[in-house]
């Protein structure tokens, strides 16, 4: 009898259980329905005023855009401070507004051709962007303004070696040239290895400390370098960016962005021919812009048009002793053996400093007499390779 009552029960509270299932499924039902009846009008709306609302934000998107494309000139104006940089909320606005116009730009082309619920729906999409749109344009407004001062404002020098008299010579008269404004290119050729990139380093480093010149840019120049590269290296210099792959055009902005950049030193480095700087984007005669270059070749200097040529020339002999002492780290060789090879190792480097430099760094602290002839045979077995 118990267990009857048990199963009467259970079967009730099933029953009991299925029914309110039933009933809230209803309730639920009811409610959405009010909830369509409610917000129909306001569906309607959608639907009945979709073409007008699409052409609407078109409208405010075009002008975001422009107040977009003001604000990135005003940026790129105050950037060629290098103490500024757009504050990161700037950066962000910017980024916001790209990825809002890509994405009304997707929702014009697809919103034709629909039914009705689905013309209602876009509609209140298109709605939601509207209001997207203006609030992204009361963001813009930026009162505090749009940069601030950067924590890497400071440019750093290069690690130079110290330059010899012969060095010290040509690096002032590379400084004469460009202090002296009739004169916009400079040449500098010399032999592989005899310090050209040294004395434009001290010249680079002297230069930024000056206030002489707004900027000052340094460019190592690709041995095989095509003109889209070395249109890429000076842009990375200068800290611009050229996003197109048409010549004529990068040449174009190149020009513009060094010609904003007014009195400036821009200095190639190892140019193993000529090239037109037309072609390239470099326009010399224009607000004190000046180009210093350095060569193996005087061809390639008067074939870039150079005003002033400054030729390096080999050490004198107690220069190169007395860098080759400094750098084999030793006052006093002892062993006159040992004295007469480092003179034929001196005599054999012919004044170059990156020869002597080499072989003091090969010799440095060997007190082997051995070791120092077979160096010098081995050097003077290569100089006849």
């Amino acid at each position: 009898m118990a267990m009857e009552f048990l199963t009467f029960l259970a079967v009730g509270s099933l029953v009991d259980t299925m029914f309110l299932k039933k009933v809230w499924t209803k309730i639920e039902l009811l409610k959405n329905i009010w909830t369509f009846i409610v917000d129909c009008p306001e569906w309607l709306n959608y639907h009945n005023h979709l073409d007008e609302n699409v052409q609407r934000l078109v409208r405010k998107v075009e002008t975001l855009c422009c107040l977009e494309e003001d604000i990135s000139r005003q940026l790129e104006v105050a950037e060629l401070n290098p103490r500024n940089e757009r504050k990161r909320e700037v950066k962000n606005w910017l980024e916001n507004v790209q990825r809002k116009h890509i994405e009304v730009e997707s929702m014009v082309r697809n919103y034709g051709g629909m039914k009705f619920l689905l013309r209602a729906w876009w509609g209140s999409q298109v709605k939601k962007n509207i209001e997207q749109v203006d609030e992204l344009y009361q963001q813009g407004r930026f009162p505090e303004g749009l940069i601030r001062e950067s924590s890497h404002t400071r440019v750093e020098a290069l690690l130079t070696k110290a330059v010899v008299d012969t060095q010290e010579r040509a690096l002032e008269n590379i400084q004469r040239c460009v202090m002296n404004d009739r004169v916009s290119i400079i040449g500098v050729f010399g032999i592989e290895g005899i310090g050209k990139t040294c004395i434009i380093e001290n010249l680079y480093n002297q230069l930024i400390l000056s206030q002489n010149f707004d900027h000052v840019y340094w460019v190592s120049v690709s041995p095989e370098y095509t003109v889209l590269k070395l249109q890429d290296d000076i842009a990375k210099a200068i800290g611009f960016n050229l996003d197109d792959n048409d010549e004529r055009k990068r040449a174009a902005r190149l020009h513009n962005a060094l010609n904003r950049r007014k009195k400036i030193v821009l200095i190639l480095d190892g140019l193993s021919r000529h090239f037109n700087l037309d072609n390239v984007g470099i326009r010399t005669q224009v607000n004190g812009c000046k180009l210093v270059l350095t060569t193996r070749s005087r061809e390639v200097c008067r074939r870039m048009g150079c005003r002033e040529i400054i030729e390096v020339v080999p050490l004198l002999f107690d220069e190169a002793e007395t860098l080759f002492m400094e750098n084999v780290e030793l006052n006093d060789l002892g062993d006159p053996e040992i004295e007469e090879i480092a003179n034929q190792i001196i005599i054999a480097c012919h004044g170059l400093p990156l020869s002597i430099i080499n072989m003091a760094e090969k010799l440095r602290g060997v007190d082997d007499i051995h070791e120092w002839r077979h160096r010098l045979n081995e050097f003077q077995n290569e100089l006849h390779d």
